[in-house]
């Protein structure tokens, strides 16, 4: 599988090859997390001069604050998660307003922007490793006014580090 990350603008899909990524369960306040980052490369070589995407040439979508069921990486295949808001406050036992940053897109390592309708599905490819399918709707980065927001789709495949008994997974560049 070709690790890619795509919007697809209106105008235009822009595609993004990816550079590195990783995925994790861990365990926080008795609750099992999700943690997962994907980063692309800068290279737009396939991109043409008037492409609105070379204003974008490089991203990263992030998963943080994702409570899950799943305790190990194998038990997320042949799941999916779904992740419906980007963000959320909520009111914890003592009163106070804890924020959660449950999904985000990172645009030229400058501009923050939510992603919501989040889904995960993870599978195994012939070589038994974990592919993940991730669609979504990101808010619109480009100034074009778009009011339902932009779908995207990532595709990688995860390569387990350590041993079985590892929650890490990463991406092979």
């Amino acid at each position: 599988m070709k690790e890619t990350i795509n919007f697809f603008h209106p105008d235009e899909t822009f595609v993004y090859n990816v550079k590195k990524f990783f995925c994790k369960i861990v365990f926080q306040n008795k609750k099992r997390i999700l943690v997962l980052e994907i980063q692309s490369t800068d290279e737009l070589h396939h991109v043409e001069e008037d492409s609105i995407q070379n204003e974008f040439p490089e991203i990263a979508l992030t998963i943080e604050d994702a409570e899950i069921e799943y305790s190990t990486l194998d038990d997320l295949t042949g799941n999916t998660i779904e992740i419906p808001i980007s963000f959320e406050e909520k009111t914890n036992s003592d009163g106070e307003i804890e924020e959660f940053f449950y999904t985000n897109l990172n645009v030229n390592d400058e501009v923050d922007v939510e992603l919501n309708k989040n889904k995960l599905t993870f599978s195994k490819d012939k070589n038994n490793n974990i592919t993940l399918k991730w669609t979504g709707i990101a808010d619109d980065f480009t100034d074009s006014d778009i009011d339902e927001g932009i779908p995207f789709e990532v595709n990688c495949t995860l390569k387990e580090l350590v041993s079985e008994s590892s929650n890490l997974l990463e991406g092979i560049e």
